[in-house]
């Protein structure tokens, strides 16, 4: 016999079991999807306050860089430096800060920023170099042959006014079949970075990339040339490592010893500097037209990379900074890029 047709009582009971067990069930997806949605969004909100923190630790760094660079062009402070007694020790943490692209390390509560300054008259000049010495400067960073070429000759194209491109150049038919077409410049470039689009300037030659198979290993064209310098006569004191060695051509080891030799003080002279490193001696006669000891170009260049106490996340940069006394603004940012790292 059938219990339930006895008692109707339980179909109901049983149905509303079923619809119970339904709403827990759909409560339950409610909560987990509730829960997953304020995780994502603690997540997120996290981030957001890392990002801008390290954004934050970044600027911090250009701005101290800016404070160092008045203070080091000053007047009054270096008539201050000059009148201090011989004997007085200063703390090189403490002392005047270098624009040959040494690190200056800058701790925060949430992390630290790595700030380089760089004196532009230590690059050579994109829009006044050679084509003898823009050759040089590609072989010298690995570049031979037709890629080398190239990229010489597209860059002597798109400085020049007119619309014809050398052999292995390029001019208006070739960027115009690109599939995002523009024009050749054909005139001088506004930044470093208009070189990315020159044809054969990829980004792994312009911001470097480590690589075995390449003799110039992370050195990349924004570490060479410039648009601020005088030409290609560069600043022996403001030059780094990798214009020594690509621009200049000096050998690894004798660009060290260079660098280390300044860091007490900059060179004076030829003969200040061939005293203090003799093994630079052996290539001053081939490259030193091209030194400078007492350049007073009032341009520089910032890098500042900000990171984490725990690692992982890190946010850069970069910015063109114009310091000059005689100005009523001293101080004036004329490029400010975010280099995301």
């Amino acid at each position: 016999m059938d219990v339930r047709k006895l008692d109707p009582s339980l179909n109901q009971k049983g149905i509303a079991l079923i619809m119970v067990l339904w709403v827990i069930t759909v409560l339950s997806m409610v909560v987990l999807e509730f829960s997953f949605a304020m995780r994502s969004e603690v997540q997120i909100t996290r981030n957001f306050q890392e990002e801008l923190q390290l954004y934050a630790m970044a600027e911090g760094g250009v701005e101290r860089a800016i404070a160092e660079l008045v203070y080091k062009t000053d007047p009054k402070t270096q008539d201050l430096r000059k009148n201090q007694l011989p004997e007085k020790v200063v703390n090189p943490e403490k002392g005047e800060w270098m624009t040959d692209g040494r690190s200056y390390l800058l701790p925060f509560s949430q992390g630290e920023c790595e700030v380089r300054v760089m004196g532009e008259g230590g690059k050579i000049n994109i829009n006044l170099v050679s084509e003898k010495t823009l050759r040089t400067i590609m072989g010298n960073l690995g570049l031979d042959g037709e890629q080398g070429d190239v990229v010489v000759d597209s860059i002597l194209d798109w400085r020049d006014p007119d619309d014809l491109h050398r052999v292995n150049g390029a001019e208006n038919d070739y960027y115009q079949a690109l599939p995002q077409p523009y024009n050749s410049k054909n005139s001088n470039l506004d930044s470093v970075e208009e070189l990315l689009l020159i044809r054969g300037v990829t980004p792994d030659l312009f911001y470097g990339k480590k690589s075995s198979k390449e003799a110039r290993g992370s050195v990349g064209l924004k570490d060479i040339f410039t648009i601020y310098s005088s030409g290609e006569t560069i600043d022996i004191n403001s030059a780094t490592l990798p214009v020594l060695r690509f621009v200049l051509g000096i050998p690894l080891e004798v660009s060290k010893l260079t660098i280390k030799a300044r860091e007490e003080k900059g060179f004076e002279s030829q003969q200040d500097l061939l005293q203090r490193v003799p093994e630079f001696s052996s290539y001053y006669d081939a490259i030193g037209r091209q030194i400078q000891y007492r350049n007073t170009l009032p341009y520089f260049s910032v890098e500042a990379k900000a990171k984490r106490k725990e690692g992982g996340s890190v946010r850069g940069l970069r910015a063109i900074i114009k310091v000059d006394p005689k100005e009523q603004a001293n101080r004036k940012i004329i490029q400010w890029l975010d280099m995301f790292i």
